[in-house]
């Protein structure tokens, strides 16, 4: 069976609701960016992310040190619970990899556990060119310590 999501999960003794309010705010994705590949956010990004359908803008550089930019299609906004998006290419339609973090409590933290799916990608170019996941376990848990980190900075 081939793979088509990749799971990172991390224990936080950080309080749900604070790691979500933290993630919220898209400035703090690329000051936490573990996979060197966010450069910051677009001028057009809200400050904070509040519901489903928004989009909010990264500038980003690829594998060979290429800037670009994506939109990215919140899909979930459960406060406190989980917050997903669909990343796109500036002004285009997503192809179907879904970033999700979904905190869930445990006695006096929280288990936060970060989901790559790509089982919605159909797009054979996009599928030839790259390897999924594009970040590696490695990179996604150096991001969600950097998250904890913001908060206790």
């Amino acid at each position: 069976m081939t793979e088509t999501a990749q799971t990172v999960t991390v224990f936080a003794d950080v309080p749900p609701a604070v790691l979500f309010a933290t993630l919220a705010r898209p400035a703090v994705h690329a000051a936490a960016d573990g996979s060197g590949m966010l450069r910051g956010v677009s001028v057009d990004t809200p400050e904070t992310i509040t519901g489903v359908g928004q989009t909010f803008g990264m500038e980003m550089t690829d594998e060979q040190g290429r800037p670009y930019s994506v939109d990215n299609h919140v899909t979930a906004f459960e406060p406190g619970t989980r917050i997903a998006w669909l990343p796109a290419g500036r002004g285009k339609p997503p192809v179907g990899v879904e970033w999700s973090w979904t905190f869930t409590p445990e006695g006096d933290g929280t288990l936060v556990a970060v989901t790559c799916d790509w089982s919605r990608v159909t797009n054979e170019a996009y599928l030839a060119k790259f390897t999924l996941p594009r970040v590696s376990e490695e990179k996604v848990r150096r991001t969600v310590d950097a998250v904890i980190a913001t908060i206790r900075t």
